[in-house]
């Protein structure tokens, strides 16, 4: 387990991002949200992408869990510029711990539905299961805009990442020098914003690998468990 050193900025090539126009929603319960901090310059990283990919191939993908890997920029500077990472990703981290929901910040760092999840050390399998009945929340996509609507009556934070799957990289430098790392889920655009019932996000431009599926979770303004989410494939 490596804990935060210092910040580097990132700086890699992207790709065009362009999606085709698709609805999904959710009138059941919302699933658990599984956050990975991880790096491909930490070598302890590995191990814990795998356990997270295993959740690919699980009845409930989408439904009863989301996973999702956010890469962060601060192990950059030891040899390895980790494409995915992103400065933002590395702040929700601290954001967290400074909300007390975590530690500290390290790398492999877990959240489950907000909380900092120390199980994978001691070899537990990932958590994760459907929680209370929630009013429908729909997600749509048209051209690069995300428009969400939800039925419910509250004041929530809605957050949408856009997720890429079957990513291989050969690392020549750093920690995992001579490896070839296999990512899913992983993180290439995000926001959140405040609202009630509607929310509208422009998605980026560009991203660093094309995107195979999307996760929108809505969760109280002071954090918490997803009081709604919706997930699925991208066409």
């Amino acid at each position: 387990m490596r804990r935060m050193l210092t910040l580097t900025l990132l700086s890699s090539a992207a790709i065009p991002l362009s999606l085709s126009a698709q609805t999904w929603e959710n009138s059941g319960s919302p699933a658990t949200v599984v956050e990975l901090y991880t790096s491909e310059g930490c070598s302890s990283c590995p191990p814990a992408e795998a356990a997270l990919n295993k959740l690919k191939g699980k009845d409930g993908l989408w439904t009863s869990v989301i996973p999702m890997a956010f890469h962060v920029d601060y192990w950059n500077y030891i040899g390895w510029e980790d494409k995915y990472a992103k400065p933002e990703f590395s702040q929700r981290q601290r954001q967290k711990v400074s909300q007390s929901r975590a530690s500290g910040v390290y790398t492999p760092g877990w959240f489950i539905n907000d909380q900092e999840w120390r199980g994978f050390f001691a070899r537990q399998p990932v958590p994760y299961a459907s929680g209370p009945q929630a009013p429908a929340l729909k997600a749509s996509l048209n051209g690069n805009i995300l428009s969400v609507n939800y039925e419910g009556n509250a004041h929530l934070n809605a957050q949408f990442a856009l997720l890429a799957m079957d990513i291989e990289t050969k690392v020549k430098r750093g920690e995992n020098r001579g490896r070839t790392l296999e990512h899913d889920f992983v993180v290439v655009d995000f926001g959140t914003k405040p609202g009630q019932h509607n929310w509208q996000f422009t998605l980026g431009n560009e991203v660093a690998a094309k995107p195979s599926a999307i996760a929108v979770w809505l969760t109280p303004q002071g954090g918490g468990d997803p009081v709604q989410t919706v997930a699925g494939w991208l066409k």
